[in-house]
């Protein structure tokens, strides 16, 4: 197996657990946020679709940046978010996401947004193993980044993010 592909195999297995912790919250837990100010496990789940969605669209090359200049701030923010965290194997830094990763401020239906997230990864799958092989992505705020510490990071995030569910 290459490198990339036991990288998609851990993001799936990731994702796998993450979709069977959402599938077995009941209805009153789905809209439940998990603290004060904190999302609710619906949220979470459209949180994370988005963020495949977001990543198919880096993949496709159409993919929007952060709204301000920041060309010569992707190897700080690289370094600050990617390699930190790779090197860590979580997440170090709390931080909130952009708007455009921002969850619905009442979520959809479990299934509908479960649904959603899994439609999101198979697409991400299928467009990593479509593309032209290549060592690195070009990521609008990462700048280049290794493909296979791309999907190692979305693994993580995938963990992070199920960590925030209820067990």
């Amino acid at each position: 197996m290459t490198e990339l592909e036991t990288q998609i195999a851990d993001n799936r297995a990731s994702v796998d657990a993450f979709i069977a912790a959402a599938r077995a919250i009941d209805a009153a837990g789905w809209t439940t946020p998990r603290a004060q100010g904190a999302w609710c496990p619906g949220q979470i789940v459209e949180h994370l679709a988005r963020t495949y969605e977001y990543n198919r669209r880096v993949l496709q090359g159409t993919a929007e940046g952060m709204p301000f200049p920041i060309s010569l701030l992707k190897p700080l923010i690289r370094r600050m978010v990617v390699d930190n965290t790779l090197r860590a194997g979580r997440f170090t830094r709390k931080g909130r996401a952009p708007a455009f990763f921002q969850p619905s401020a009442v979520p959809a239906a479990a299934p509908d947004v479960i649904a959603r997230l899994a439609d999101a990864v198979r697409g991400f799958e299928a467009d990593l193993r479509s593309r032209p092989r290549s060592e690195t992505i070009e990521h609008p705020v990462f700048g280049t980044v290794r493909t296979t510490d791309w999907v190692k990071l979305q693994a993580i995030h995938a963990r992070h993010h199920r960590a925030q569910l209820p067990a």
